[in-house]
């Protein structure tokens, strides 16, 4: 089951790549990472490194403690 933290991270990224209007793809593509392993980032099913985190807040152009961050 995943953590609770890793299911928020993913909403975040989620929500922060919609309002982009960026597919899993482009995105995946801006922050040189599968396609793949990005959804499961999302959905919560796997945990993110801070180097992948870091990369995904440089695409969507954020802070890495804008992924993070409660709320």
């Amino acid at each position: 089951m995943a953590s609770d933290i890793c299911v928020r991270v993913g909403r975040k990224i989620r929500a922060l790549r919609r309002a982009k209007g960026w597919s899993q793809q482009l995105l995946a593509d801006h922050a040189e990472l599968e396609r793949a392993h990005l959804s499961r980032l999302e959905e919560g099913r796997r945990e993110a490194g801070l180097r992948v985190l870091e990369r995904i807040a440089l695409a969507l152009d954020v802070d890495v403690e804008d992924l993070v961050r409660r709320g």
